[in-house]
């Protein structure tokens, strides 16, 4: 695999919604420089937490070990679903917050891209080395992130309140997620 390809199918990835990209564009209000770098890097950090393992430690693992895969997709689809209820509103009588850093991490820690990429699409250090794999990653997560803050932004301004439409299509969309996460682990 060359380097193209390889960015091209990370990027073909990370750009499709799912939970770090409704996160990050419900985190885009008020968004100032200074919180753009941190949600970014907080992303960068987190998918690299999980990619960088996966790919070199962890394939093997999950493939022997079927029932701790299946539990790490029931971990996610539970993140999700109550990231999904906070920001619906439920349990929470005070005014929606806006999305924190960790919650971030979190999400992004769990979200079943990082295993993908880690798992399937990091090319053997044979054709491609650490480093440039690294870096082309590094190069994408953060494009790809910058255009769901960017979505985000448009979509619900310089507002310093989530507006409720946007905060309950957010929330479906995380709820359909967390449905499709547990349907997966079980095989469905």
């Amino acid at each position: 695999m060359h380097l193209l390809p390889f960015a091209a199918g990370v990027f073909t990835l990370l750009i499709l919604p799912g939970p770090t990209n409704a996160i990050l564009a419900m985190a885009s209000q008020g968004l100032t420089a200074g919180r753009a770098i941190a949600l970014l890097v907080t992303v960068l950090c987190a998918y690299l937490a999980i990619v960088l393992p996966a790919s070199s430690l962890a394939s093997s693992f999950l493939r022997d070990h079927p029932l701790v895969a299946q539990g790490a997709k029931l971990v996610s689809a539970t993140w999700v679903l109550y990231l999904a209820l906070r920001l619906w509103g439920i349990g929470s009588s005070r005014v929606i917050e806006a999305v924190n850093l960790r919650q971030l991490a979190v999400t992004t820690l769990l979200n079943p891209k990082a295993l993908i990429i880690g798992l399937t699409m990091v090319p053997p250090t044979k054709e491609i080395s650490v480093t440039a794999s690294v870096a082309i990653l590094t190069f994408v997560v953060l494009a790809a992130s910058s255009i769901w803050l960017t979505i985000g932004r448009v979509i619900l301004g310089r507002e310093n309140q989530i507006p409720s439409f946007a905060r309950r299509c957010g929330s479906a969309t995380l709820v359909a997620f967390s449905a499709v996460l547990t349907f997966s682990a079980f095989g469905g």
